[in-house]
């Protein structure tokens, strides 16, 4: 990644925690940067790209990434989004002693209590203190949450990854495996291949979940599963319903 700043708003020790909300629209870009705190990145409507060094995240609504201090990361946004981040120090996060993975890039679910925890955040309605008992609880719960599964993996090979990132940003989920293939600048054999190795998945199998996952952003903001399966071009309400169970494990109406 190319030179990195330390982005992180200012907040002391006493405090311990700092928090931004930011509205994105889609396609644009977070540099590659860093924080001297970790962040716990989540949307609350939108999906994010998020890229390290060596890996990347699709993070829809429904999670959160936890991201240490000092890792350098960048990301892209895929939807309109209303990001809300939330900076923790490396002396509140000393107060967490089963945090045992907080130096790690991770997925966690966004459960209901972590939701409103972050929305407590942003909230004029506690003072100080409250605020920080807050932010010491969401660690407290973050260091406890298991990791939760990528579900999506992303290619790291550029020219697959510039394919599949056209493919979500424009949402071109007719596109078939002769269009991106075409996209990466390679054959349809090749791209299979390598593709295969780099996710685990075939891409017709790939783009199902994919499309699985831009449905997560539209059920956030209320879209009806009949709007939604028509948009994302599944042949019927029914058939995006049993797609979305097979890799969520719940229907649409129960995420």
């Amino acid at each position: 990644m190319p030179e990195s700043i330390d982005k992180a708003p200012r907040h002391d020790d006493a405090m311990g925690w700092s928090a931004t909300a930011i509205s994105y629209r889609r396609g644009e870009v977070d540099p590659p940067h860093y924080h001297l705190e970790g962040q716990l990145l989540f949307a609350t409507t939108g999906v994010m790209l998020v890229e390290t060094a060596d890996r990347r995240w699709v993070i829809p609504p429904q999670r959160a990434l936890w991201i240490p201090p000092l890792m350098i990361h960048s990301y892209r946004l895929l939807s309109r989004t209303e990001l809300r981040a939330v900076y923790v120090s490396r002396s509140l996060l000393s107060e967490c002693d089963e945090f045992t993975h907080s130096n790690r890039v991770h997925i966690i679910n966004a459960s209901p209590l972590v939701k409103e925890l972050i929305a407590g955040l942003f909230s004029a309605e506690y003072n100080a203190s409250t605020e920080r008992k807050m932010a010491l609880l969401l660690m407290e719960i973050i260091c406890e949450a298991p990791s939760a599964a990528t579900e999506l993996p992303v290619p790291m090979d550029q020219r697959l990854f510039r394919a599949i990132r056209e493919l979500m940003l424009s949402q071109r989920w007719g596109a078939s495996l002769t269009d991106v293939a075409d996209i990466a600048n390679m054959s349809e054999r090749t791209f299979s291949r390598l593709f295969l190795r780099d996710t685990g998945f075939s891409f017709r199998t790939w783009k199902q979940r994919a499309r699985i996952y831009a449905s997560l952003d539209l059920l956030s903001e209320g879209v009806p599963v009949k709007q939604i399966a028509w948009q994302l071009g599944f042949s019927c309400p029914a058939a995006f319903s049993a797609s979305f169970r097979a890799v969520m494990g719940v229907a649409p109406g129960e995420f």
